[in-house]
């Protein structure tokens, strides 16, 4: 390989960790915006129950709050979308306790000790296994 091919090798390489850098603060300033978003709506949720216990209507109607309780859980589910993607862009994952990254093989964070779940799928066949048949053939789980 020549002197040329290398450079050319090592300037396409910075480039593509270049880019990857930029998604990966892309993504993290959209979750800073989005945490500032559910801060404005856990504000809202407060002025509702302060205004309703002004009324003498406490506890206030679920209904008044429950347009801004499911823009906070789509916020939340937006954040962890982002934060799954930019452990997959940096071979990291993120803690669920305090939200830092860890290298991909740690088994704790770093951070504050959590220990990573590891989720174990099981099969249709292990999960059918599982279940014990009767002489005839039923599982137990079928009523008779």
């Amino acid at each position: 390989m020549s002197f040329f091919d290398k450079f050319k090798a090592g300037v396409s390489d910075a480039g593509n960790k270049a880019k990857t850098l930029v998604e990966i603060n892309r993504l993290k300033l959209q979750n800073s915006g989005k945490k500032s978003d559910i801060d404005e709506q856990l504000l809202e949720i407060g002025k509702v129950v302060f205004a309703a216990t002004e009324a003498g209507n406490w506890p206030p109607d679920q209904e008044s709050i429950q347009d801004y309780v499911a823009r906070i859980h789509q916020l939340k589910f937006e954040i962890e979308q982002n934060l799954l993607h930019i452990a997959n862009l940096t071979d990291e994952k993120v803690c669920r306790s305090c939200g830092n990254s860890s290298a991909i093989n740690a088994k704790f964070c770093a951070s504050c000790g959590q220990t990573f779940e590891i989720i174990q799928v099981k099969s249709d066949e292990e999960q059918r296994e599982e279940i014990p048949l009767l002489e005839n053939g039923q599982d137990q789980a079928e009523p008779k």
